[in-house]
Parts: C-alpha cells; structure tokens; sequence
C-alpha cells in the first residue's frame, strides 16, 4: 500500500488513514491507493467495520489537486473525474459500516467522500464542511449533487450548492450534514467505540440493510453521476469562469466572472 494510504486494524476495526499533505487532494496518486484499500477492505472477512481518517492536521480532504487538473485536456479531465467517481461509489457500496471522522476541513471532494460513509463524526472546532466548488466556476463532479440533496433535502443541498455555504460542525449537525459533533479530543475515541461496537454486530444483516437502503437511488444516481460528468467537463473545459475561479483561487484573490 502506497504511503499516502495507511492502513490499520484493531479489533474488527480496519483504519483507511489519508496521509497525502498538505491538503489529501485528490490526486492519482492518492486515489489511486484509496481505491486499492477499498477494494482490500471489501473482500476482508475481517474487517467488521471501517473508519475513514486523516493523518494530515487540521485537514479530512480539501478537494481536487488544482494543479493537477490546469495540466488536463478535456477527455483525460472526463477520465480523472470518472475515476473519482467510481471509487467513492464503491467506497458507498461497501458491505459494512463506515464511518468518516471529520477532525478537520472537509471540502469539496472530501466532502464527496464522507457522504459516501453511512456516518459523518466531526469536531465541534474550527474545520468546515460543504462544496464550494461554485466558488471556483466549477460543480462538485464526484457525487455531491446527487448525495448532498439525498442527505439534507433539495432546499438545503441547493443552498449549499449553488451558494457554496460551508458549515462549523454545529451547524453541519443543525441540518443533518453531519450525524455526531464530538470535541477535538473526543472524536477520535467515540468514533472507534461506535465502530468497534458496529464491528460486533450482525454485519451480515448491515451489509444486506445497506444494500436495501440504495435500491430505491441507484439508478437515479447512476443517471446523475453521468449528468454530473458531462457538467463539470463542460465548465472545466469550455467556460472562462472556470478559468477564472481556479486562476484566483490559486493566486488569492477574489474572482471577476462573467458569465461567459
């Protein structure tokens, strides 16, 4: 395993540690290995129960590698967001408990992925929650429009989607965002004691219970994921506001977009 992936597992328990500072983008090279532990940690008769964390302080994930992306052309920009899209789907499908411990930021696609985890524990500290991508020209490309409104509802999901709200950890659990708020120094411990209880319960049954719990979405996501692809390649690819948004976020100041 990549050392940007670590892996743990104590008591029924497996730990997929992101460890890819300064900020877990989502680069290959990270998603990469993500994808590999995923796959390990499905077929893992051993594995009860998964913890999605982070190593790097003060982060969960921020998102997409910025740098990465400016150096894409549109067909492999399509690819690099399918991909994404592909391992936080499998990362939803797994067939045991998950829970992401949120001890920090967690935007954009790190976001994406903790709405694939059936439990969101964050800190009641500084760190912020949401999808800003429309801050940067763009939409969130690997399942944020489609499991955002699934989670909070429509009225909630468009607000943050459309204005890019982000969200303490109070008010992440207000709106049911997030579904425990633990101080700093907790998080981590009650994560791992709801999960090693989880791990000691009939997984058989939760595995089943969560696959029931998608049949009703899958096909619907399925056509939203693809609706989602076609949109963030559009505005990657064709717009000057994307442009724009990355080119100011990169060099700190405000965008100027103009609709174009």
């Amino acid at each position: 395993m990549s050392e940007l992936i670590q892996i743990e597992k104590k008591n029924g328990v497996t730990h997929i540690i992101l460890n890819s500072p300064p900020a877990n983008a989502m680069s290959p090279e990270l998603m990469q290995p993500l994808n590999d532990a995923v796959k390990q940690v499905g077929t893992d008769q051993d594995s009860r129960a998964v913890i999605f964390r982070s190593a790097v302080d003060k982060i969960f994930m921020a998102g997409a590698d910025l740098k990465h992306l400016l150096s894409l052309k549109k067909e492999d920009f399509r690819r690099y967001i399918k991909i994404a899209q592909d391992i936080l789907t499998r990362i939803e499908a797994l067939p045991k408990p998950t829970i992401a411990i949120l001890h920090g930021h967690t935007l954009g696609g790190g976001c994406e992925l903790a709405l694939c985890c059936d439990f969101r524990f964050m800190a009641d500290a500084k760190a912020l929650i949401g999808v800003p991508e429309v801050g940067l020209g763009l939409l969130p490309g690997a399942g944020g429009t489609q499991r955002l409104p699934r989670l909070i509802g429509r009225s909630k999901a468009t607000d943050m989607l459309i204005r890019g709200t982000t969200f303490k950890g109070p008010d992440a659990l207000a709106i049911g965002l997030v579904d425990r708020v633990f101080p700093p120094d907790q998080l981590l411990p009650e994560g791992i004691r709801v999960a090693e209880e989880l791990a000691q319960g009939a997984t058989q049954a939760i595995a089943q219970i969560k696959e029931c719990l998608r049949i009703p979405s899958q096909k619907a996501i399925s056509d939203g994921l693809a609706q989602e692809l076609d949109g963030i390649t559009y505005l990657f690819t064709q717009t000057h506001d994307a442009k724009e948004g990355i080119a100011a976020f990169n060099e700190k100041r405000p965008p100027k977009y103009s609709g174009r």
